[in-house]
């Protein structure tokens, strides 16, 4: 059989080569010049399919968060405790899995299994971590500590800013977790004395970021009403929400004639889900007269809807903020000096310069 150039696809002069070996061939060769062919073809197939582009790989479904949240409290008086475990009982709540124990009472080799840790910790003394909290400091300041490869947490410090140190202990947890490699679920907050609201804040935060990568549907923080709701549904009273209790008796213990004047005042806690124990701090936070209020309203020609920024960026009105917020009824030296500074009356200018 001769190769023909126009029925082939080899040019002449490879038409021609043919021609002059396939005559010569025995069938033996022939068959095995067939095999090689085909396995050149093969090779070459499969060389071509290694320079396409290689495919996406499949996106792998996001992994959910873990639901398993542990809690550890650093506490001197009981207030971190208090608040760890109310957090505890919210989280549960929510269908988290949660283990809260006291610093002192968990095994720092677990610390690298977890996967997501909440730290609720005071600070002692001048920036000391509270006793049941010290070895677990100095574990994780050590060499010891483990890096934290995908592991989250976030740490609420309790503290007192009429010390130098405020909230020190919890700023060094945040810090030291930080630098072994953990990711934070949510911003450390710093509280002072008055610590109901911002925690309760910092836990709506946390429990935010725990929700992220969650089905649609799972459970998730409800918003935060006017009045800050502990575990359970109880009303969080502090000094931004007071308890209006009733004042059931209020006695003069001095007697006539006498300068000074010492109050034996007794309240009603009802319904307040409060408890006072001897030695607790209380604070009292006192309104003025509503008529005195409206009379300077009326006098200064002021709007009493007017709203007015107060403590911490809150939105409220004139006539609430001149009620409940400032005093009306004194005279201090700093009203004097800048009224001095408005109105021209000698008078005036001689009291500010005292």
């Amino acid at each position: 059989m001769q190769l023909q150039v126009m029925n082939s696809p080899f040019n002449q002069e490879q038409a021609e080569l043919l021609n002059r070996l396939l005559p010569t061939l025995t069938a033996s060769q022939k068959a095995w010049l067939s095999g090689y062919l085909a396995a050149v073809q093969t090779a070459d197939a499969a060389a071509a399919l290694e320079t396409l582009p290689a495919e996406a790989p499949a996106a792998s479904p996001a992994q959910p968060v873990s639901k398993e949240v542990t809690i550890l409290f650093g506490s001197q008086t009981g207030n971190a405790q208090g608040l760890a475990e109310n957090a505890a009982k919210t989280l549960t709540e929510r269908d988290f899995q949660v283990t809260v124990s006291a610093m002192s009472d968990f095994k720092p080799n677990q610390l690298k299994k977890l996967k997501n840790l909440l730290i609720v910790v005071s600070t002692h003394g001048e920036g000391d971590p509270p006793d049941n909290a010290l070895s677990f400091h100095e574990f994780l300041h050590g060499r010891r500590a483990p890096k934290l490869d995908d592991f989250r947490y976030s740490v609420l410090a309790l503290g007192d800013t009429s010390y130098e140190f405020f909230c020190q202990t919890g700023k060094e947890f945040d810090q030291r977790l930080g630098e072994l490699g953990g990711t934070r679920l949510h911003p450390r907050v710093d509280c002072d004395l008055d610590y109901d609201e911002p925690a309760a804040a910092w836990l709506d935060g946390v429990i935010s970021s725990l929700n992220e990568g969650q089905e649609q549907g799972a459970s998730s923080a409800p918003a935060q009403t006017a009045a800050p709701q502990a575990a359970g549904g109880e009303t969080v009273y502090s000094r931004k929400n007071p308890f209006r209790a009733e004042v059931l008796e209020n006695l003069n213990l001095n007697g006539r004639g006498s300068n000074k004047e010492t109050r034996h005042l007794e309240l009603s806690l009802e319904g307040s889900g409060l408890t006072y124990e001897p030695g607790d701090a209380l604070g009292i936070f006192p309104e003025n007269d509503p008529e005195l209020v409206d009379m300077l309203l009326a006098e200064l020609k002021w709007d009493p809807n007017a709203t007015i920024t107060v403590d911490q960026g809150e939105n409220i009105s004139l006539k609430e903020a001149l009620t409940s917020y400032y005093e009306i009824t004194v005279l201090t030296k700093k009203f004097i000096q800048q009224a001095a500074e408005l109105i021209e009356h000698e008078k005036l200018r001689e009291l500010a310069a005292q």
